[in-house]
């Protein structure tokens, strides 16, 4: 297991060092009076920021090299001091910010599962709060609903429902139109994913302003239909190869992904790694 986890970690510093910070820019863009994501490109995921009389609420930090920019794009909504941070899960691309903003006096807050693995990979920026099923936080007079699904994207996932303002952050579980990554091994499932995304709807409405993990700023009930479609019927073609006895190489070449892949090319996850993936899931379940 500390094998994986330092795995992950080079992973994610091997993908960040691929990333050209100097070029990528902070967008801001307005949900409602005192709501904002803060997007700088597909790489990295997207920040929501709630600003009011409580001070500034974070979702997700970006990586590291990002906090100055992030920094200076959140000092133009406030200069409230910044108090908290949840994070969606443990991977760079949203937490390797966290010691700079740790430092600036705000508390980072995960489920239990995330910062164990973030403590047995040795990461910094630990979280100094956590919960195991739910949390409730009332926050610049909403009701910040926190919650953690069944091992989906890892397992140390965190869900953010803002109740009043109706708006989610629902980090990587299907949402935006791209193949999403899963983190098989951090927890990550197949089955997990798609669990996720339907247990989003539940908890949601139709109304419902959905912040994803990358890309978007906003989807809605659409975009994850169509996501947890593309899972089931890619998690049965993997799995009707896998029965046949097909190998990771042979299931690759067949481009199994094809009829979906239009509109799907925008994120970090190319069908090929999708593919690979879900085969590694369902093979070891096999």
């Amino acid at each position: 297991m500390r094998r994986l986890l330092v795995g992950l970690v080079l992973a994610c510093a091997v993908w960040g060092q691929q990333v050209d910070f100097t070029k990528q820019e902070i967008e801001t863009v307005k949900i409602t009076d005192s709501l904002y994501v803060l997007m700088g490109g597909p790489a990295q995921g997207n920040v929501l920021a709630s600003v009011g009389p409580d001070g500034i609420f974070l979702v997700d930090s970006m990586y590291a090299q990002m906090h100055d920019k992030l920094l200076a794009a959140i000092r133009k909504l406030s200069a409230a001091p910044i108090r908290y941070i949840v994070n969606t899960h443990l991977h760079g691309d949203h937490t390797a910010g966290n010691e700079a903003f740790a430092k600036l006096g705000a508390v980072v807050i995960s489920h239990d599962n995330m910062r164990q693995r973030m403590l047995d990979a040795k990461v910094d920026g630990l979280p100094k709060q956590t919960y195991g099923s739910t949390l409730t936080l009332q926050f610049n007079g909403d009701e910040i609903y926190i919650y953690h699904p069944a091992p989906a994207h890892t397992d140390g996932d965190s869900i953010i429902f803002f109740k009043k303002a109706n708006v989610m952050h629902v980090g990587d579980v299907p949402a935006s139109l791209r193949y999403p990554n899963i983190g098989v091994a951090e927890g990550g499932t197949v089955d997990g994913m798609i669990a996720a995304g339907n247990q989003v709807m539940q908890i949601a409405n139709a109304q419902t302003k959905i912040i994803p993990g990358h890309l978007g700023p906003v989807i809605g009930f659409d975009e994850i239909r169509q996501q947890l479609t593309m899972f089931a019927a890619i998690r049965e073609r993997v799995m009707t190869s896998i029965r046949e006895g097909k190998t990771l190489e042979q299931v690759v070449a067949a481009k199994i992904t094809k009829d979906f892949d239009p509109g799907r090319l925008g994120g970090a996850i190319t069908p090929d790694r999708f593919v690979t993936l879900v085969y590694t899931d369902l093979s070891r379940k096999k």
